[in-house]
């Protein structure tokens, strides 16, 4: 397995674990962080998936795939950076007027 598979595997690792977490405890300012863990988690597993994919159609030359996958990959990227962004928020301790990851 590449390193992008065993960096997607890790990130849904941390969704699993970050699922079951949330779940099972009351909402509090701890569950918040893991929360935003947990929606990083999902968009490096997504990112990753799509990273494959771009290899795949960059080694079978397919224009279209090529296209169409690194749209993709470029959103998941920004939407993993807009996480990063909000998980780092959410462990600095801000108010309860910013939204949590699972409204």
């Amino acid at each position: 397995m590449s390193w992008i598979g065993w960096i997607g595997c890790a990130g849904l690792a941390v969704v699993v674990v970050g699922w079951l977490v949330v779940s099972f405890t009351r909402p509090d300012p701890r569950r918040e962080r893991v929360e935003w863990v947990a929606a990083c988690g999902l968009y490096v597993a997504l990112l990753m998936f799509f990273l494959h994919l771009v290899q795949r159609a960059l080694a079978s030359d397919s224009t279209l795939a090529l296209v169409a996958f690194g749209i993709l990959a470029v959103l998941f990227a920004i939407g993993l950076f807009v996480c990063l962004a909000c998980t780092v928020g959410a462990f600095r301790a801000q108010s309860r007027a910013n939204p949590s990851a699972t409204n």
